[in-house]
């Protein structure tokens, strides 16, 4: 190993340079680099489903909109509730080996992830088995599923991928505009708009 003098060094001053934090990432004993990926992973799928479930991102929903057969029942806030209790976990584990090779003040960390994580599937067991709790976000899908028809669910989902897709980013982030898209859409299926022949020309 080499010797690393600071300075003018005197007799009995050069030391070897402390590896305790390279030691430390690489410890075999822990997969540094695969729980790290897999919260980098873990953390793009939570924001995802954050944006999903508060109203910033449609697209999945809709699409869900365009299958046929019977709808199953689907929770956005469930969803993110779970990849909140994932990564929730998977932090912990990562802070608690951190901690335990110094003590710091952060050793109460992976304490407070893991009951982050309990607290975040309890609320998703919750809201899978409350009908007002299930639709309660985004605030726009549980309107759609009080107010319109499967048949108006469809309408609007494939009418959706007809407009451009600038418009559909903005229609993401503005919701009264949505709310006008709705109901434009459900007009237009409802009496046939221009052309009862083709009530979707409207849209092209």
């Amino acid at each position: 190993m080499a010797i690393v003098c600071a300075g003018a060094p005197q007799a009995g001053q050069c030391r070897a340079p402390t590896l305790r934090t390279a030691t430390t990432m690489l410890d075999p004993r822990y997969p540094w680099l695969a729980i790290g990926f897999l919260i980098v992973i873990a953390t793009g799928a939570l924001l995802q489903r954050a944006s999903v479930a508060f109203g910033l991102f449609k697209d999945p929903l809709l699409a869900r909109f365009r299958t046929y057969g019977p709808e199953t029942p689907f929770s956005p806030l469930a969803r993110f509730l779970d990849m909140l209790g994932v990564w929730s976990l998977l932090v912990a584990s990562m802070l608690d080996t951190l901690t335990s090779y110094r003590h710091t003040s952060w050793g109460y960390a992976p304490v407070i992830c893991f009951s982050v994580m309990l607290m975040a599937f309890a609320g998703s067991v919750i809201t899978r088995n409350s009908d007002s709790l299930r639709h309660a976000l985004p605030p726009w899908y549980g309107e759609l599923m009080q107010q319109t028809t499967r048949q108006e669910r469809r309408h609007l989902a494939y009418a959706w991928l007809r407009i451009p897709r600038k418009m559909r980013w903005r229609l993401n982030a503005d919701q009264a505009s949505f709310r006008v898209f709705v109901e434009l859409v459900r007009l237009t299926s409802y009496y046939g708009a221009r052309d009862r022949d083709d009530p979707w020309a409207i849209w092209q």
